[in-house]
């Protein structure tokens, strides 16, 4: 007898029919003659053990699926009930132990949560579970220092506010976000998706799309903010134009460090670094092993600001300015599979190849959970393994061909006569 659970239901794939039990009782009688001779109640009670075995086992799977979550680390694992405020509850209990609080898939409307405290929520089980904030404020806003806060295989949506459409963060405490996906928010000035005035945001394996803000598409930093994009993927975020129309904002005094991801298909610049003033701290910028597209600049920074940024491995298309590179970037169409599900992912003949280094302990998996070597294919999503052969073999090739024909070429002066 096979039993499968999904969710709250419990399903017997195969039931012991009339058929089964005749040949049930042929076999005991053969095998115990005094089957036969037993009461009733008695054969009544050995021809039902299987099914006395399924139904005590459908009884007890709802508590080994508690003892599964609790050897997951979940304190208490709700269920969409048509509001958050469970969640809100249970993220604000009090106690010295951190609070992991779980959530079953379903759509969890009026997400509005403010955290307080240092906590964990995470996604439990098949499907999504999407926190959406239904235009009235954002999903998450983070508002005392020293807290750390761990969000896992959500989706924040539909969140509308002025700054920061989807996150928050205005006191200096870290968020991290793992496997999630900001989607359709919109602010009506700065950071479509989330917006750092202090401490730490941290996106691993995570997309941001579809967002909107005058400045800043999908994300803004400012105010000694930090921003750590890994294995992530930004792209066909909006926003109104203007000096800084970029999906990635960095102000003066803040710090970004872009790892293994993908920004492509945003309206204007790449990543914009905003000038500092006279008595400002320019911002800092790291971009290793990623794939950023831009126009007209990839990344825009000012000249005097330059030596601020360090660009390593990377697949840059745009305009660079006086933007110091490693000889291993390279300034090319980066050439994605559009037709693919993976729409952003590398394909054949990918300058993107086998060109990045993820060693970062949050580089180790893209954005679709994949492995990657520690060559990996520059960007947040790993290439096929094919394409990759076949790209990295003509690329030697060619380079190959390149040396032979400059050890041949003729100079291209040659002295006069007159001069030996």
């Amino acid at each position: 007898m096979k039993i499968e659970q999904a969710g709250p239901f419990i399903f017997m794939k195969q039931m012991v029919t009339r058929q089964n039990a005749r040949s049930l009782i042929v076999s005991l009688s053969m095998e115990r003659p005094s089957f036969a001779r037993r009461s009733p109640r008695a054969r009544w009670a050995i021809l039902n053990r299987p099914l006395v075995l399924a139904l005590g086992l459908a009884l007890a799977l709802p508590f080994v699926a508690r003892d599964a979550e609790a050897a997951a680390g979940c304190d208490i694992t709700l269920s969409a009930d048509g509001n958050t405020a469970a969640v809100q509850r249970h993220l604000d209990a009090e106690g010295k132990r951190t609070p992991r609080v779980c959530l079953r898939p379903g759509h969890y409307q009026g997400a509005r949560l403010v955290i307080s405290r240092s906590a964990e929520l995470r996604a439990v089980g098949d499907g999504r579970v999407v926190l959406d904030a239904g235009g009235r404020g954002r999903a998450l806003t983070v508002v005392q220092p020293g807290i750390r806060f761990v969000l896992s295989g959500v989706t924040l949506t539909e969140g509308s506010v002025e700054n920061g459409g989807a996150i928050a963060i205005e006191a200096a405490s870290t968020v991290r976000l793992v496997d999630c996906w900001l989607t359709r928010n919109k602010a009506g000035s700065h950071g479509g998706a989330a917006f750092v005035s202090a401490g730490t945001l941290e996106l691993v394996r995570s997309r941001v799309s579809a967002n909107a803000a005058m400045s800043g598409s999908a994300l803004w930093v400012e105010g000694g903010g930090r921003l750590l994009v890994a294995s992530s993927v930004i792209h066909d975020n909006k926003s109104r134009g203007g000096v800084e129309d970029a999906p990635i904002v960095v102000r003066p005094g803040s710090a970004v460090d872009l790892l293994a991801s993908t920004v492509a298909y945003n309206p204007g610049h790449g990543v914009f670094v905003a000038p500092a003033g006279p008595s400002a701290t320019p911002a800092r910028l790291r971009v290793e092993s990623a794939i950023v597209m831009g126009a007209p600049d990839a990344i825009h920074v000012v000249r005097s600001e330059a030596g601020g940024a360090h660009i390593h491995r990377s697949v840059l298309y745009g305009r660079i300015g006086y933007l110091p590179l490693d000889p291993a970037c390279r300034r090319e169409l980066p050439v994605f599979d559009l037709e693919n599900v993976e729409r952003y992912r590398p394909t054949y003949g990918s300058p993107a190849m086998a060109i990045g280094r993820c060693d970062h302990k949050d580089t180790r998996r893209d954005v679709a959970g994949v492995g990657r070597p520690l060559r990996c294919t520059a960007g947040g999503i790993e290439a096929d393994a094919v394409a990759i052969r076949k790209s990295v073999s003509e690329r030697q090739d060619r380079e190959r061909l390149e040396r032979s024909n400059l050890d041949t070429r003729e100079p291209d002066f040659w002295p006069r006569d007159d001069e030996f």
